[in-house]
């Protein structure tokens, strides 16, 4: 009887830890999506090691809505879906071309947001989770900085 108590105590203690975290989780990724709303400029760009054109920089703004986003590049545009997981250190996030050269492709990334400037490193598609916000020449991981408008 004691046994079949404590297996009983045990669930009930697993269950309602399950649905903690998965709430926690939840309440994080619901915090940093709000932080992501709206539009930002592009304030930098590296790819293999080296800066994007100042005019492409200038040209290009993101726009988020609900884990969609509209990326605008001069007179190209696309867009796509991401989700995120803000627990992860560093915080994780996978995006998906819905539009443009690259639909269907998803890129894996990490991110950061410090008030209003929002970070990403993304791998190319296929490739793993870049671990640090740096690009060499070789890997096809690129940088993009945004701050918002």
């Amino acid at each position: 009887m004691r046994n079949s108590r404590m297996s009983l105590l045990g669930a009930c203690v697993f269950v309602f830890g399950s649905v903690l975290i998965a709430a926690e989780f939840q309440e994080s990724v619901e915090k940093d999506m709000q932080l992501l709303e709206g539009s930002f400029n592009m304030v930098s760009s590296e790819k293999k090691g080296e800066k994007a054109p100042e005019n492409i920089v200038k040209s290009a703004t993101i726009t988020n809505k609900n884990g969609v986003h509209s990326v605008k590049v001069g007179e190209d545009s696309f867009g796509g879906s991401h989700k995120i997981d803000p627990t992860k250190k560093p915080k994780e996030i996978d995006s998906t071309d819905t539009s443009g050269e690259f639909k269907g492709k998803t890129y894996l990334g990490i991110y950061k947001i410090e008030k209003d400037v929002w970070t990403v490193c993304f791998a190319p598609p296929g490739k793993e989770r870049p671990k640090a916000f740096s690009t060499k020449s070789g890997t096809g991981e690129f940088i993009h900085v945004w701050k918002k408008k």
